[in-house]
């Protein structure tokens, strides 16, 4: 697995949440910071059965995909519980709203459920096209969601100014994204009823897990409903938003370059050339996620009051960092320290390294809040997160080591360094100013990686330039 191809996802990975930042900024200055509460309760929702149900039931796809023998059975059997989960979803959602039973603003809980459903076949079609390795279709299907999210909902805002119209807004989008990626590609044919045992032993305890995870990223918006005013809740719940489209865009694009080829090599016996990726992915990883959260952390704050208003400029001194922190120690957890508990199918182990987490953080959060407002949120948040990272780590060495070697970490470690250096000593001002400082910090960290040779630069870039005609 090559850096060319690393870097091809990540650069999808990095122009739709490029795209998604914009739609972030446009939004929550188009609805303001108390209705954007309103629509981050429903993302909340939403996120609620994504996790809970679509995200178990893609992963099981991702690790039964490596079976060729049960690839097409496996597709329609997966694809026709995504479809039912998602419509039984939708109808329960409108009768909660007929009975005045939702907890949320009217008609937010069924616009959640109708974009659960359809950002679920979206990530069933994007995990699909992940495992059989079609790069392109996977930049396909997210950047085109990410383009029509942006037009569909300026357009609605400007229309309605509704949380619950813009979240049917970006059902729209994650449908035109869809449309015809299932011809040719999925059929409910062929949907085998035998599988149910397989594939419920995969899945079911990842559902469990999954919900301990959504409590652990989610609950913090449930438990400032309680203390804080709604007009704090949509400030932390953007900020969050902002942290969770870029910092663990990272991980999940180098996490969909690499996970699909250690799958193979894993379910093909290879356990050595599993090991052998594990570890590269191991390298690259941190040469990308270690200057992504310094660099982040110096930038948040200028960019949350340019890109939110000025409602966003007096920010608790703390609170930008803690979220970077939790964002970039969630996304590896997720993307990289669990591999080995899945590879292994530990899911059971898995889920109780989540649930003690979950409960670390939530407790946390409940005593932080009254004492601390949203920065206290963000405070029990990282904990937990990192409680979980480590609980992963020693659970998976088992399975696959951690390998990175003490020269390639110390190159990174000083090329990180210099680069934050950089970005402390020069602080423009303006979104031109704030663009310098990013792209001035890239070169910076690009010229000392090359300068100290990591991972071979130099011979890479020489044999690159003697391929080229």
């Amino acid at each position: 697995m090559s850096l060319r191809a690393s870097l091809a996802y990540i650069t999808v990975r990095a122009v739709s949440g490029v795209l998604s930042v914009c739609s972030l900024s446009l939004f929550v200055r188009g609805l303001g910071a108390e209705e954007y509460a309103n629509f981050a309760l429903g993302l909340a929702a939403a996120a609620l059965v994504s996790t809970v149900l679509m995200i178990p039931l893609n992963t099981t796809l991702a690790r039964l995909y490596g079976d060729s023998t049960l690839r097409a059975r496996v597709q329609a059997s997966l694809l026709a519980a995504v479809l039912g989960f998602g419509g039984g979803l939708l109808v329960a959602a409108l009768v909660a709203e007929w009975l005045g039973a939702s907890w949320l603003a009217p008609w937010v809980l069924p616009a959640a459920a109708l974009f659960a459903a359809t950002q679920g076949v979206l990530d069933f079609s994007v995990q699909r096209a992940n495992s059989a390795l079609e790069t392109r279709r996977y930049g396909y299907l997210l950047l085109v969601k990410a383009v029509a999210v942006i037009g569909l909902g300026v357009a609605t805002i400007h229309l309605f100014n509704g949380a619950p119209a813009l979240l049917l807004a970006m059902s729209m989008a994650c449908m035109i994204s869809v449309a015809g990626s299932m011809r040719g590609r999925f059929s409910l044919r062929g949907c085998d009823a035998s599988l149910a045992p397989r594939i419920a032993g995969f899945a079911a305890p990842l559902m469990v897990t999954c919900f301990l995870s959504y409590l652990l990223n989610w609950g913090d918006r449930y438990l400032l409903m309680h203390f804080v005013p709604m007009a704090e809740l949509g400030r932390y719940s953007a900020l969050a938003d902002l942290t969770q489209q870029t910092l663990v865009l990272v991980c999940s694009g180098l996490g969909a370059a690499w996970y699909p080829r250690i799958v193979q090599a894993w379910g093909a016996g290879q356990r050595e050339e599993a090991q052998r990726l594990f570890s590269r992915y191991a390298v690259i990883a941190v040469s990308l996620v270690m200057p992504a959260a310094i660099g982040f952390s110096f930038l948040l704050s200028p960019a949350a009051a340019l890109l939110f208003g000025q409602g966003f400029a007096d920010l608790p001194p703390n609170l930008p960092t803690l979220l970077v922190l939790a964002a970039v120690v969630g996304g590896c957890k997720s993307f990289y320290f669990d591999v080995p508990l899945l590879l292994a199918e530990r899911t059971w182990q898995l889920a109780g390294g989540i649930a003690l987490s979950a409960a670390m953080s939530l407790v946390l959060m409940s005593w932080a809040l009254p004492r601390h407002g949203i920065s206290g949120a963000a405070m029990g948040l990282l904990c937990g997160q990192t409680l979980g990272l480590l609980y992963s780590f020693l659970m998976g060495r088992a399975v696959l080591h951690h390998r990175l070697g003490s020269r390639q970490l110390f190159t990174v470690l000083v090329a990180s360094a210099v680069m934050g250096c950089g970005l402390w000593a020069w602080q423009p001002g303006g979104f031109a100013g704030l663009l310098l400082r990013f792209l001035t910090a890239v070169l910076i960290y690009a010229l000392v990686l090359l300068v100290l040779d990591f991972d071979g630069a130099r011979a890479r870039i020489a044999g690159a330039l003697r391929r080229t005609p």
